[in-house]
């Protein structure tokens, strides 16, 4: 199978506003690149035939072509249409499938992406729709979809995300599949969930300050 993945990233300045109580701006930066480069390890350690970040921020994709993947601009503001540029982008390579992995998975592994992909080809015949969605621990948002073929439904993230995935594919005739991965389920977008992951012994802004992989053009 020919597989797209993408990976949406927000502004630098936007970047995990949820966590302005407890980071700086440039410490939800720090953050959110530490988080991206660990989702574009997984994915690079995984059967990806093409790999883009997008992101309306310039840096970020200086920052993304450095790390292996193909920057795509995003125009105009919202998830679901920036991924729709990312469709485009997919069915342009004349990709079979199409991978949204959130940019904030930590635990994320390519085990995990293989896991999924594996439920996405697992169909009563090889050419049928699939719908393959790893929701986060919560069981309401969805953290990484597979689309197979990538025009199978519309994007739907959000809140609730995870219902609105699962009937839009059933509006389709398609029985979504949902698959609970560890890896996949723990995103980082609350204090409780930074503590969480500095109890870990993951990160840390100290550690995260010293860290080699900058966006482009952030200084040292």
């Amino acid at each position: 199978m020919k597989l797209a993945a993408l990976v949406p990233l927000n502004s630098r300045i936007q970047a995990k506003t949820r966590l302005a109580s407890v980071l700086d701006p440039r410490g939800r930066a720090e953050l959110a690149r530490w988080l991206a480069l660990r989702v574009l390890n997984a994915l690079r350690a995984a059967p990806i035939t093409h790999l883009a970040v997008i992101s309306p921020d310039d840096e970020i994709l200086r920052w993304a072509r450095q790390n292996g993947a193909q920057d795509l601009r995003q125009r105009g503001s919202g998830l679901n249409a920036a991924l729709d540029l990312g469709k485009a982008w997919a069915l342009r390579r004349e990709a079979d499938a199409l991978l949204v992995a959130l940019g904030d998975l930590p635990l994320l592994t390519a085990d995990d992406v293989n896991a999924l992909v594996g439920a996405s080809e697992a169909t009563p015949t090889p050419d049928a729709p699939s719908v393959t969605i790893a929701p986060d621990r919560a069981e309401t948002g969805t953290n990484l979809l597979v689309l197979r073929p990538a025009t199978a439904i519309p994007f739907a993230f959000g809140v609730d995300s995870l219902a609105r995935h699962s009937a839009l594919a059933r509006d389709a005739g398609i029985e979504p599949r949902i698959v609970r991965l560890p890896g996949a389920a723990f995103d980082v977008d609350t204090p409780a969930d930074l503590d969480e992951l500095a109890e870990r012994g993951l990160w840390s802004p100290v550690s995260a300050s010293t860290y080699p992989h900058r966006w482009a053009g952030e200084a040292s």
